[in-house]
Order: C-alpha cells, then sequence, then structure tokens
C-alpha cells in the first residue's frame, strides 16, 4: 500500500485556519452568549426563550471543542495547537458555569418543563435536574472546573504527549501497535517487547498522570453525592444500574466461549498456547495471507455496504470520503486509535484513523462513518436534542461494521470468508473480554485509588490480575502495563468508557438480526438513532422492542458471535 495515496482531512469549512478572524470571533461569541443567558435567567425569563439561547452556545462550545481536538490529535506537539485547546479549555469554564447556572434555574420550573411548548425536551430537562441534584455550590463547581485545565486535563494532555512522542529505535509506539496483526510471529513479539519495554521506561509520569486523573474523579464525585464513578457514569450513559448488571453478567457468562475461541485460534496458527501478542494476529485458510485492502478498495467496500442497506446511508459515506472529511495517514506526532466528531455548528463531522491496509482497517473506516451517520441523523435538531450517549453512539458504528462484514462475506471465496469471519470473530472477542478486563482494571483502581496513591508496578498488578480474570488461561504472556497506552482511562469526564463498546456491539447485533428479517427496516433505523439524544438507554431499547434489563437479552447478541466460532471450530477440525 502506497502511504502518500492516504488522505488527510481538510477542516477548512469548519474555520479558515486555528488563528483565523473567523475561530476567533466563535471563540469570543461563547462569552457573549454565556452573558446573555445569565441575564435571561436572572430576569425570570421563559425557559423556551432561556433553551434558545443554550442551544447556540452548546452548538458553538461543541464545534471549538471538536476542532481543538481535531487539530492536537493530529499533531500532539504543534505549540499553536496546543494553545488553541487551552484557549478552548479557558472558555470552558465561563460555560460550565453558565451549565451550573441553568440547572439551579430549572429546579423551579417544573411547571414550564412539563408544559405542551417543551414537551420535546422533557426527558432531557428532567435528567438535567437529576443531575443538579448532584452539584456543589455554584462557585465551587466554578471552580472545578477551572481547577480541571491544570489538573485533570493537563494530566490526559501529558498522556497523549507522552504516547505519541516516545519511540524505539525510530519506531512510534502507534506503529508497533500496528504489528499486533502483522502475519510473521516472530515481528509481533518483537514490536510487542519494544512496546512494552518503552511503555515500562514511561510508567512513572504516566502512573502519576493516571492519580492525578482518578484521584480528581474520586474527589469530585464524592463532593457531588455520587456513590461510585460507576454510578455517574452509568447515569452520564442514560443507561439504569439494573441494565448494565445484566450486560456484565451477561458478559461473564460469556467468557468460556470467548477461552474456547482463543484456543481454536491457538491451532489454527499451529500453536499450543496464543501469547498476548497472538491474540490479534491474522488466520490466513491454508496458504492465503490475509486479505490487504488499498484505501480506494477500502472506500468501495465501506459505500457499497451501507448501500446495500440503505441507499442514503452509502451516499452519506461517499461524500464524506469526496469532501476530505477522513484523516488516515498514520505520521509522526498523531495519536494512536480512530475516533469520529462532529461540529454542530456547519452539520458536518470527521473521522480519525490511522489506516494499515488489513481487513480490521476497513472496519475502523466503517465504524466510525457509522458514528458519522448518526450525527448526521441528529445533528438538524437542537442541541440539547442531539447529544446522544456512548452506548448508543457505540450501536450505530458496530452496526455499521457488521453491514461491511456481510457484504465482504457474499462475494468472498471460502478462504476469504475463513479470514473475515476470524476477523470478526477477533473483534468481537476484544469487544466482549477485553472491555470486560478493562471493567475489571478501572473498577479496582478506583477501590485502590481510594486509599492512597497507586504506583506504577501496582497498576500493572491491578491490569495483569483483570487479564487473568477474563482471559484465564487460554492466553500466556498477558499486557500488565495496558492501562498506560490505553486513552480511555485517562477520561476525567467519563469514566469506565468501556462498557458502551459491549453495549454496542451486542445490541447492534441484534437490530441486525431483525434487519435482515424486515427490508424495511431501515427506516425504523433511522428513526431509533434519531430519539438517542432525546431518551434513556433502556426505553430507546424499548421502542425497538428489546428489554436491555435482562441477561437473556444480552446474550441474544452473544449468539450470533457463537455461531461464527463453531464455524471456525469446524474449519479447525
Amino acid at each position: 500500500m502506497n502511504e502518500n495515496s492516504l488522505p488527510v482531512w481538510d477542516l477548512s469549512t469548519v474555520f479558515s485556519s486555528p488563528d483565523g478572524d473567523d475561530f476567533k470571533e466563535t471563540l469570543a461569541s461563547l462569552g457573549v452568549l454565556c452573558e446573555k443567558m445569565k441575564c435571561q435567567m436572572e430576569a425570570g425569563e421563559s425557559l423556551s426563550s432561556v433553551i434558545s439561547t443554550y442551544n447556540e452556545l452548546t452548538s458553538r462550545d461543541e464545534t471549538l471543542s471538536a476542532y481543538a481536538e481535531a487539530l492536537l490529535s493530529t499533531d500532539t506537539s504543534n505549540e499553536l495547537y496546543n494553545r488553541i485547546q487551552c484557549e478552548v479549555e479557558a472558555m470552558g469554564v465561563s460555560v460550565s458555569e453558565v451549565d451550573n447556572l441553568f440547572l439551579v434555574y430549572l429546579r423551579d420550573r417544573q411547571a414550564e418543563i412539563a408544559s405542551d411548548e417543551n414537551a420535546p425536551y422533557r426527558y432531557v430537562l428532567e435528567h438535567m435536574k437529576r443531575d443538579a441534584c448532584h452539584r456543589m455550590s455554584l462557585p465551587e463547581e466554578t471552580l472545578a472546573s477551572d481547577l480541571a485545565r491544570s489538573g485533570s486535563s493537563a494530566f490526559a494532555r501529558l498522556f497523549e504527549a507522552v504516547t505519541s512522542s516516545i519511540n524505539y529505535e525510530g519506531k512510534t509506539l502507534t506503529e508497533l501497535r500496528s504489528d499486533t496483526t502483522y502475519p510473521e510471529r516472530a515481528l509481533r513479539k518483537a514490536s510487542y517487547e519494544k512496546e512494552k519495554k518503552i511503555l515500562q521506561d514511561a510508567s512513572l509520569p504516566l502512573s502519576y498522570a493516571l492519580n492525578g486523573i482518578k484521584g480528581s474523579c474520586l474527589t469530585i464525585e464524592a463532593r457531588q453525592g455520587w456513590k461510585s464513578p460507576l454510578e455517574h457514569s452509568a447515569f452520564i450513559s442514560r443507561i439504569s444500574m439494573e441494565a448494565l448488571d445484566a450486560l456484565i453478567r451477561a458478559l461473564e457468562e460469556s467468557l468460556p466461549l470467548f477461552r474456547e475461541y482463543f484456543r481454536i485460534k491457538a491451532r489454527l496458527l499451529g500453536l499450543d498456547k496464543l501469547c498476548w501478542y497472538d491474540v490479534c494476529a491474522p488466520v490466513a485458510a491454508g496458504k492465503e495471507e490475509g486479505c490487504h485492502y488499498t484505501f480506494a478498495q477500502a472506500r468501495q467496500l465501506v459505500t457499497q455496504s451501507f448501500s446495500a442497506f440503505d441507499k442514503g446511508m452509502g451516499c452519506f459515506a461517499d461524500s464524506a470520503f469526496e469532501k476530505g472529511w477522513i484523516d488516515a495517514l498514520p505520521r509522526h506526532g498523531k495519536a494512536g486509535g480512530a475516533y469520529d466528531t462532529a461540529f454542530p455548528m456547519v452539520r458536518e463531522s470527521r473521522v480519525f484513523t490511522n489506516f494499515t491496509g488489513d481487513y480490521s482497517s476497513v472496519a475502523t473506516l466503517a465504524h466510525e462513518l457509522g458514528h458519522a451517520f448518526h450525527d448526521s441523523l441528529v445533528m438538524d435538531k437542537p442541541a440539547l436534542l442531539s447529544s446522544y450517549p456512548m452506548t448508543f453512539a457505540e450501536t450505530a458504528s458496530i452496526f455499521s461494521e457488521q453491514l461491511l462484514f456481510q457484504s465482504v462475506l457474499k462475494d468472498a471465496s471460502a478462504s476469504q470468508s475463513f479470514t473475515v469471519v476470524e476477523s470478526f470473530v477477533s473483534d468481537a472477542s476484544q469487544v466482549c473480554v477485553d472491555i470486560l478486563s478493562r471493567f475489571y482494571f478501572e473498577y479496582s483502581l478506583f477501590e485502590e485509588r481510594k486509599k492512597g496513591e497507586v504506583s506504577a508496578n501496582r497498576l500493572s498488578l491491578l491490569m495483569k490480575d483483570a487479564q487473568e480474570r477474563t482471559y484465564g488461561d487460554a492466553v500466556d504472556d498477558k499486557h500488565e502495563l495496558m492501562w498506560a497506552v490505553k486513552s480511555h482511562y485517562y477520561s476525567a469526564d467519563f469514566s469506565f468508557y468501556n462498557y458502551p463498546y459491549a453495549f454496542g456491539q451486542l445490541f447492534a447485533l441484534s437490530l441486525f438480526s431483525k434487519a435482515q428479517k424486515d427490508s424495511s427496516f431501515k427506516d425504523s433505523y433511522r428513526s431509533l438513532l434519531s430519539v438517542t439524544g432525546c431518551m434513556s438507554a433502556d426505553d430507546v431499547a424499548l421502542s425497538a422492542g428489546c428489554d436491555i434489563r435482562t441477561v437473556d437479552f444480552w446474550k441474544e447478541g452473544i449468539n450470533v458471535i457463537a455461531g461464527y466460532i463453531r464455524r471456525l471450530e469446524d474449519f479447525a477440525r
């Protein structure tokens, strides 16, 4: 694959440049809108007029934050981009203050919340009222937001700067991690050992960063009256604790199934047992190597698979490629991973990824464009109704991956089908097994952090224990330094940034089963996605006939994965 053919995104339709007048004016307008909203609330203006201003403020704030993140993630050492990030965060203190004032304002507006005029906002406003019950005094909340700029947010930037700049003999951490999918075992092992070495060397500052972030979460959330960071996370995700418990129990009950898959994969690779660096390795059928794709081929596969389900969805994806919304080129200073981000002011999205040419890279494109398609269905709504929780964000993205998966299977040879099925099950194992290990780790980390600072060595022991609980004896030589490489642990705004992926995987598989039985399901799918910002996760699911509070519901998705594991088992025999 020619790396020069990989695109970088075009942000010029959002703002002309990071130091352009349009960016500066929009940033300054946040202060003006904050003052306007304060005056409206002080004057006792109607709830509907305050909501109108709040929608405009939120749209601009989210666009600026997304823009700053998009710049910095492509060049983490760029001084201008770091300054822009700090400026946006500084203005965010004023926005946060208004957020808190609005929550106070809502306490005495129950009649207006219940009125027909504000009916579309009823769930969101009630949810915000509940949030108001978990707030400190306004001066305390404002101080906490201000201190976060030099505290938890700074620690998160430190994590990004360290992990994106460290390298081993000229090879970046992102490049080393990409080797986990390389066919040659010797290279996978060598890169894995190099990765662990440079993470071990960087473990001290990263452990301080992680301690700072988790310590801040515990301090602030305890003062706000949350029972635990997990309870707060579930509230943000709009999922009941009953539904979350059912999901975790289903994942735990699926562990024997996935451990058997790891044993099957070991046999397919000609190994007695998998090591950590084998878990994501490609498995070729017979003498054929794994599938490899150019970026142009990936584009065609994604757009065609989307179009087969919904022509409008396919046109949307093709337009994203055509308009330069995708940054796919791995390069020095660029952060690892992938994400989608939305710019409400211009009603556009951007997709960040590091394309390497394997099937997983193509699936990642489909995944992130699924997020972007979801964005397109809610961005026509006011800002307060377009913000959906992580649970349903991952549903849309994984549903899109499943569209790609089924499309590729239709035209694949027997050996290619095997390769793609194995890749699907491999990814599913990460979403179910590895996500559960991350959940266990973060839960244990918070418990330990309550007692004081957690050393780098202790963090590694906690991670190893979490991996032992999930992977068991099916995988050797586990990666105890995963805490130092996963950015999700370094989010101060959303703890337990893991279970929404499992939610999305299993919920999407259930929806896909419905789509296969009903050719008109695309309309129901669009409708479901469009209301994800207006209802609780439990109620959105119920609107599609799904009760996420039961373990049996989650097992339906797991059973789909089990069917593909049986296919791999037959091949291994």
